[in-house]
């Protein structure tokens, strides 16, 4: 039997009354309190208390690194809700002592009878909940969209409405999933959907609400159509006269990229490039093949190096990594240091980043505009996720120069151009 979700204040009079005439599930709160007389205080005793005020200010799921990959189950679903319910607000929920639920137990269970109080979550029919069943991302979803509106009101959730899925979605989930997907806070799976009905990962709803708490109150709009292909336009190496140019045209096609930096850059570049939204990835700091690669010490001790001083410029550091020559380079896979040092980057939580596209602007200086361009837009042929390599450095002029082609050419192809998160697809030339 599903989960009901109803964007009533929740009652088992209301449920039982609405069975026998169908209200659009995201109708508001007023109008379908309009159905019934009958309020909320008559079918909860709630503690007469003040909402506390909470010191809550981060989501801490226990053992998450271990559990991520587990499907999320209902009564977990409400857990996280509420902790986020409590960020959001600052205020603890209140005690609800009623229990209309004959599986749930109000002492070790609180948050699910909280979730339904504040009509973020309804019930079975037959009088019961499920707390161990598991949940679909599309029921998540729902779920989040309530949690928002009963924080925030009166703001505006629009601009997802034209975003259409390639797939099955139920019409109770539509709307949320637009709303999710539209700030980015739920992505495509890696087969190229949604999977609204799909049960949710744990690891995936700690994403989701931390970011959702990260871009709060606002929720900003990023993505207005659903597009399943993606596009990663990647940067390699110093800073230059052309980095400030290839920001520009970024900035004039609405288009994030990532940043492989090396060396001592460009300060202001540096912060310019966080500001604006690029991820920044760490190239290491001498990009010198015989050093870096002549033992995994080594190579760690210039990583490192690289870390504090682009942490001590921007004031963070970042999980992406670009070996110099990719993670098969031919020096590294001769002196057999390559499988220790990728397994190590794994082991401390590093996303190592080949490409399977190829501009060709490293073969050589000034390669002729077209040339680059075709190979960008060649080789994404037949590829729903193309990591795109391209280098900044002063030789690389013609690279600016064939970006503006490079980017409408992969839009007029169906791509979506964005910036790596720790989701995104990442080619690896050695697993």
């Amino acid at each position: 039997m599903g989960i009901l979700f109803s964007t009533t204040f929740p009652s088992l009079l209301l449920s039982v009354a609405l069975a026998t005439q169908p209200v659009s599930i995201f109708e508001t709160r007023n109008e379908i309190n309009l159905l019934s007389s009958v309020s909320k205080e008559e079918h909860f005793i709630l503690v007469e208390e003040e909402q506390e005020v909470s010191e809550k200010t981060e989501l801490v799921i226990k053992n998450l690194e271990e559990r991520k990959d587990f499907s999320l189950d209902r009564g977990e679903a409400c857990h996280y809700i509420m902790d986020t319910y409590e960020i959001l607000t600052g205020k603890k929920p209140k005690s609800v002592l009623e229990n209309p639920f004959s599986d749930i137990d109000v002492n070790s269970q609180p948050f699910i009878l909280q979730a339904y109080h504040l009509g973020i979550v309804n019930g079975n029919e037959d009088g019961t909940f499920s707390p161990s069943e598991g949940i679909s991302r599309g029921d998540f979803a729902i779920l989040l969209y309530r949690l928002i509106q009963t924080v925030y009101p009166d703001i505006d959730l629009s601009g997802g409405e034209n975003i259409v899925f390639e797939e099955h979605v139920t019409t109770a989930a539509t709307i949320p999933l637009q709303f999710a997907y539209s700030r980015g806070l739920i992505d495509i799976q890696g087969n190229g959907i949604i999977g609204s009905d799909d049960t949710i990962t744990l690891g995936e709803v700690a994403d989701i609400l931390n970011n959702v708490i990260k871009t709060a109150p606002n929720f900003p709009l990023q993505y207005t159509k659903f597009a399943p292909k993606r596009a990663y336009l990647t940067f390699d190496d110093g800073t230059s006269e052309n980095t400030s140019k290839i920001l520009d045209i970024l900035k004039q096609y609405n288009v994030k990229a990532t940043f492989f930096v090396t060396g001592n850059c460009d300060e202001t570049l540096l912060k310019r490039m966080q500001s604006e939204g690029h991820i920044i990835g760490n190239h290491t700091n001498s990009h010198k093949y015989e050093i870096l690669y002549s033992s995994p010490e080594a190579f760690w001790n210039d990583f490192n190096k690289e870390q504090e001083y682009l942490n001590n410029i921007l004031g963070t550091t970042s999980v992406f990594m670009r070996f110099p020559g990719g993670s098969n380079n031919s020096i590294g896979m001769k002196n057999g240091v390559m499988g220790d040092i990728t397994t190590q980057a794994k082991q401390n939580g590093y996303i190592y980043v080949d490409w399977n596209v190829d501009s060709g602007d490293a073969r050589g200086n000034n390669i002729p505009k077209d040339t680059i361009v075709n190979n960008v837009l060649n080789g994404t042929s037949g590829k729903n996720q193309a990591i795109i390599l391209m280098h900044q450095t002063k030789p690389k002029q013609t690279t600016v120069e064939a970006l503006p082609e490079i980017i409408e050419g992969l839009q007029e192809q169906g791509y979506e151009i964005r910036p790596l998160t720790e989701k995104s697809y990442t080619p690896r030339f050695i697993k």
